[in-house]
């Protein structure tokens, strides 16, 4: 994977869970942001066929261990995306 794909690594399968999904379920994943989406992730979300009223999330917080190479922060996204 190359370094500009890191933090965007999950928008390819948003086609692929859309097409999956049953009218009424649930798509959750590890987003990479903290507190909000970035406008970027919508519009990915929403070009896969989701609508922008069933984009929603919660902060959660988080305890990511002193030396976890991938989160520092003590909060996370979690996407609730319903199709």
């Amino acid at each position: 994977m190359r370094e500009s794909e890191v933090h965007k690594n999950h928008f390819p399968f948003f086609r692929i869970a859309y097409r999956k999904l049953k009218p009424g379920g649930t798509f959750t994943y590890y987003s990479d942001e903290i507190e909000d989406f970035h406008t970027k992730h919508i519009e990915k979300l929403v070009k896969a066929g989701f609508k922008r009223r069933n984009i929603d999330s919660v902060v959660v917080a988080v305890r990511p261990p002193k030396h976890c190479l991938y989160w520092k922060s003590n909060k996370i996204l979690a996407p609730i995306i319903k199709k």
